[in-house]
């Protein structure tokens, strides 16, 4: 999970830069939008949520119980507040809602791995915990998704990325 903190820091920066765009067209106005007043607004949910999740997976990984942990004290209930305010955000053109749905289906799949690698830790079935380990990387797969075709977009209306 740590290339879905560096992915998703690197999604971050993108949509920062899309402050600088000039924003002329219906479309590139709404995604500019999108991105300014919405997704960056809970933007640190989800990178919290991550963090937390990569402390304790892979090469952190130490015991279950750690794990089930941070699950349940950290990363379930912070992710569910990233896609409770994921499913808020109303773009306004086809585009962008097409946009939208892709980070949507991405974190809904990561949210129900998490709930469900955490019941599987609690009961101990190790079939459970793969099972939630591929719904986790089909999300991180569909976020990857959604942030190459938020650059495509962005590309396409000319959109440049901040100076910092």
């Amino acid at each position: 999970m740590k290339r879905a903190t560096i992915w998703l820091m690197a999604t971050v920066w993108i949509m920062a830069g899309l402050a600088a765009g000039c924003a002329t067209q219906r479309e590139a106005r709404d995604l500019v939008n999108y991105v300014n007043q919405g997704v960056l607004n809970i933007a640190e949910l989800e990178s919290k949520a991550l963090e937390r999740y990569a402390s304790v997976t892979g090469e952190n990984y130490t015991t279950d119980q750690r794990t089930y942990e941070a699950l349940r004290d950290g990363v379930i209930p912070l992710y569910k507040r990233f896609l409770d305010g994921l499913r808020k955000i109303q773009p306004e053109t086809e585009e962008v809602k097409k946009l939208h749905r892709i980070y949507i289906l991405g974190a809904e799949q990561l949210y129900e791995g998490f709930k469900e690698k955490r019941y599987g830790i609690e009961i101990g079935n190790e079939k459970i915990i793969r099972s939630a380990n591929e719904k986790i990387e089909k999300g991180r797969v569909e976020n990857e998704r959604w942030r190459s075709e938020l650059e495509v977009l962005a590309k396409k209306y000319k959109l440049k990325e901040a100076k910092k």
